[in-house]
């Protein structure tokens, strides 16, 4: 049998009041001691986690992703989160209580395939990814370009629509082109892409960021800002807006970037988003989709969008 090691002796234990360590220094390092148990169980209990309401899915991005698709059948409703403030894409007219716009009509077409109902929730730029995120939305249907940055936080539909961002100007301006913007104030909404596109195109100029193209257009039409740059669609409804107000504006400088717009919906959650492809698919191949483009931009943008079609055998 071999023996256990020898144990050092014990010295006698130190009272508090001949400790080195004074009360309040205990009382501190056990606050700490706390602090860092709270948090190592919050890792424990939150890490793995599905969000609420929504069931995990083998096979996805990372592994693990959600099926949302499961309870929106269930609850017989799809939410879209669209723009309320953005003519021809989605908005609510004088007098009326419900959205209307292109996008309005694309998610209602898509919701009557999926064979659910569809309510509208308002998202901007700033809130919309959030609002996806939460649960609180399933799909963003909210002039939203794809792009490979954002492709790492969400997924993306197939497009269906592609924009060119240019600038509006008042009437009498003599700004044609990204080139005259060096020194000029260019009005934009926060969040948006088109603040990137501008910072490299136009490196020069002064950005004044609001929270909707509406009151972008309002700082247009004051003076505080030279121009206002987006996307074409946005632009048109907004320059409506002017000349119904009796203000002049214009839109200039084609070409600065050119975007993919595409639903939007959380990572991974792979069903949901096939089930829209195939109902935007369904719509290019039936006529659905250019009818509802007809209707939005047959005057302005009279070419239809093509929407990519994959073939529907095994």
């Amino acid at each position: 049998m071999t023996s256990s090691p020898a144990r050092r002796p014990r010295g006698p234990r130190s009272s508090c009041a001949g400790s080195h360590i004074s009360d309040e220094e205990v009382s501190v390092r056990m606050k700490r001691v706390v602090c860092l148990a709270l948090a190592l169980l919050l890792l424990t209990a939150c890490g793995d986690r599905p969000r609420a309401g929504l069931s995990p899915v083998a096979g996805t991005k990372g592994g693990t992703g959600v099926n949302s698709l499961e309870k929106i059948r269930k609850r017989g409703e799809i939410v879209f989160g669209v723009k309320f403030d953005t003519p021809p894409f989605g908005s609510i007219g004088q007098g009326a209580t419900e959205p209307e716009g292109f996008e309005i009509d694309l998610a209602t077409e898509v919701a009557e395939r999926l064979k659910v109902r569809p309510r509208f929730v308002e998202v901007n730029p700033k809130n919309r990814v959030a609002n996806l995120d939460s649960g609180k939305i399933d799909v963003i249907t909210a002039t939203m370009i794809a792009t490979r940055a954002r492709d790492k936080a969400i997924d993306f539909s197939e497009p269906y629509f592609e924009d060119d961002q240019r600038l509006m100007v008042r009437g009498d301006s003599e700004i044609t082109g990204v080139g005259q913007l060096d020194g000029r104030t260019v009005a934009l909404v926060q969040g948006s892409t088109e603040e990137s596109v501008l910072r490299d195109k136009a490196p020069g100029a002064k950005i004044l960021s609001f929270q909707s193209w509406p009151t972008a257009l309002q700082s247009l039409l004051r003076g505080d800002a030279d121009a206002v740059s987006t996307t074409v669609g946005i632009l048109t409804g907004l320059k409506s807006a002017a000349d119904k107000a009796g203000e002049k504006v214009k839109i200039v400088s084609p070409g600065i970037a050119q975007g993919p717009l595409a639903m939007g919906f959380r990572q991974g959650d792979a069903a949901l988003r096939d089930e829209v492809n195939a109902a935007l698919m369904g719509m290019a191949e039936d006529g659905a989709y250019d009818r509802i483009y007809t209707r939005w931009w047959g005057k302005v943008l009279p070419e239809p969008y093509k929407i990519r079609v994959l073939p529907s055998g095994a």
